[in-house]
């Protein structure tokens, strides 16, 4: 239940073997490199540029994932194969190997693509302007202006169509309907230059708005081909254009096999930019270079085993931190409490030397989680899919951990849904011991019940902390005030024995005349007296417990409704079963994922608020190991 002890590690060695170091250090992974002062200790700070390796690895991504979407193989096989491996020897041959020709080639090819599609929407456009006049039976290139008269091709509302012969009867006008539809109206005018301005008037009242045949077009076709020949000509160079973007498409999906090798370049570069900027952490001299850092004490030998060869050129100290400094944290627990780490690690890391509270949390949590959700059917569902992901698709870290705590969620709503819920919106009445539908009042006690115990022992916790940093009189009085006055109101308000009121008066005197520590005794008295005003905080909490029993209620309402509708949709004919089926997967599925995620936030919320609120002090640094990255493949 505490943080591992860290120790302060430096080492002393000389520059000839500055690489092998800070590759060996990498490999181990065991300790957190921080900055060295260079200034206290007169020691030249090394600069390192890693913007080339950036803009390398900017170009490799980019390839990759140009190259990914022609990867064989759907979501599952994505989701369940593993990363492919990367032995240490072939690590070092991988940046010997010339990938420049192959990134080059990928960005070419999508270069090309890019300027292809992009005419082709170019000439799509010029299509779309084309359609409306497809019926225009004259030479493009002859239609326009003489010296008397102009030619006009454009669009009209064909609300505003109606107006236009009454308008322009007594005008020098002559018009064509080209084509037509229910909104707009395509027309082709003739009309004396003399008489423009008042005929354009009328056609811009209309909302008449012209267009022109573009340059593109009229560069294409012939003297006398029409607005069909042009709408033919520039489909044929679609269809060529589309033909050179798919044998594009064909020559990088023969690329496809040589994207695991890009994967590891990626990957391997990734971890020497990261060996560069931690080499401009170090301070240097001519022949001796220095680096700092933390180290969990459980790691000292593992390192000083990997270290072993350089013995001769390196010198380590290793010492316990110093009261100023603010080492960082890793929160240590046996097997069974690691997946319970992610709740804490959401809310904060502990304080060097405080309590972890991570096993603390976790029967509470477990237990929450299954009344919440309280349906062992979708727990079964969460477990199974959970555990074969962690044996077929073996994930690794965070993603790990998390599928552990669901497989433990799992466990825990089968058992709790069992007890007080169903399978699936099915009670089994014989192995019911709660059933809160009938009997709310019951689950409510039960969740109220929960809840004072473990405000309870959050407050135990403060007191043993008090007392573990020496405040004697606060953990005591104060803390162990509370831990006597609650039980004892409990108990009096339930059984009415004088004694347990005696009990809760005797708490309520430790916390009135030593919560407010003061030399004055009125000040003192009144203080107290202004702490004890805090039992309507403990009251408020036990209270938020009740979401337990709301939440509960919840999913076994809905799974009974699903069910419910099941049943109304069988007495259709025919297709009667296909609509039951298809309301009983979707409906449960959508209760599962709303019930899991009301049921961890919920009891997550109830250890943040009203758990941790109690004794726990958030504001540690996490470690973070100077160890190889892997984002596409796993080094071995």
């Amino acid at each position: 239940m505490a943080v591992a002890e860290i120790k302060k590690i430096t080492f002393l060695a000389h520059t000839e073997i500055r690489e092998a170091l800070v590759s060996a250090l990498q490999e181990e992974g065991t300790v957190q490199i921080e900055e060295v002062n260079t200034e206290e200790l007169k020691l030249a700070k090394r600069l390192e540029d890693v913007s080339k390796i950036d803009y390398l690895l900017h170009r490799i991504k980019h390839a990759i994932d140009y190259l990914s979407q022609w990867e064989d193989g759907g979501l599952l096989k994505k989701i369940f194969t593993g990363k492919p491996e990367l032995s240490s020897q072939r690590k070092e041959m991988i940046l010997r190997d010339d990938f420049l020709p192959l990134v080059e080639r990928i960005e070419r090819i999508d270069e090309q693509k890019n300027n292809l599609l992009s005419h082709t929407r170019f000439l799509e456009k010029e299509i779309e302007f084309l359609k409306p006049l497809d019926k225009l039976d004259l030479p493009l290139k002859k239609i326009g202006a003489t010296e008397r008269t102009m030619v006009l091709l454009g669009v009209m509302p064909f609300a505003r169509f109606k107006e236009l012969p009454a308008r322009i009867e007594e005008e020098a006008v002559w018009y064509h309907v080209i084509s037509q539809d229910k909104r707009r109206v395509n027309l082709f005018l003739v009309l004396l230059k003399d008489e423009e301005p008042q005929i354009d008037a009328i056609l811009r009242e209309l909302d008449f708005r012209p267009f022109h045949f573009t340059d593109p077009i009229l560069s294409r076709v012939k003297d006398e081909d029409t607005a069909e020949d042009a709408f033919n000509i520039l489909t044929q160079e679609i269809d060529q254009l589309r033909k050179d973007m798919n044998s594009l498409d064909e020559e990088a999906r023969r690329l496809v096999p040589r994207r695991l090798r890009l994967m590891q370049v990626y990957d391997v570069l990734k971890n020497e930019r990261n060996k560069q900027v931690s080499s401009g952490l170090m301070g240097e001299t001519e022949k001796v270079f220095c680096i700092e850092g933390w180290i969990c004490t459980r790691d000292i030998k593992r390192l000083e085993k990997k270290l072993k060869p350089f013995s001769e050129y390196v010198s380590a100290n290793i010492r316990s931190p110093f009261p100023e400094e603010n080492p960082p944290v890793i929160l240590e627990n046996p097997k069974a409490g690691k997946p319970f780490e992610l709740i804490t690690k959401l809310y904060g890391h502990p304080l060097p030397g405080t309590v972890d509270p991570t096993l603390l949390l976790a029967p509470f949590f477990f237990i929450f989680v299954g009344l919440t959700v309280s349906e062992a059917g979708y727990g079964l569902v969460v477990a199974l899919l959970s555990f074969l992901y962690i044996k077929f698709a073996k994930p690794k870290g965070g993603t790990l951990r998390f599928l552990q705590l669901m497989v433990i969620l799992g466990i825990s709503t089968v058992i709790f849904g069992t007890l007080v819920g169903g399978w699936f919106g099915f009670p089994i009445r014989k192995l019911m011991i709660l059933d809160p539908l009938q009997n709310p009042v019951s689950f409510l006690v039960l969740a109220l019940a929960l809840g004072f115990v473990q405000v309870w022992f959050g407050t135990l916790i403060e007191m043993i902390s008090r007392l573990r940093g020496k405040e004697y009189l606060n953990g005591i009085f104060v803390q162990g005030g509370w831990l006597l006055l609650l039980p004892a109101l409990v108990l009096y308000g339930t059984i009415k024995d004088p004694v347990f009121g005696l009990l809760a008066l005797v708490g309520a005197a430790g916390i009135v005349l030593f919560a407010a520590p003061s030399k004055n005794p009125l000040v003192r008295f009144f203080g107290g007296l202004y702490s004890l005003y805090d039992i309507t905080r403990y009251l408020a909490d036990i209270l938020s417990y009740s979401r337990l029993l709301a939440l509960g209620l919840a999913t076994s309402v809905i799974a009974m409704v699903v069910n419910t509708l099941c049943q109304t949709a069988l007495g259709i004919p025919w297709v009667g079963w296909l609509f039951a089926g298809l309301i009983f997967i979707g409906g449960h599925l959508f209760n599962l994922g709303i019930s899991f995620l009301g049921g961890f936030v919920h009891s997550m919320r109830l250890q943040f608020v009203e758990f941790f609120s109690k004794f726990f002090k958030s504001g540690g640094k996490p470690f973070k190991a100077f160890a190889l990255e892997s984002k596409y493949v796993d080094f071995i």
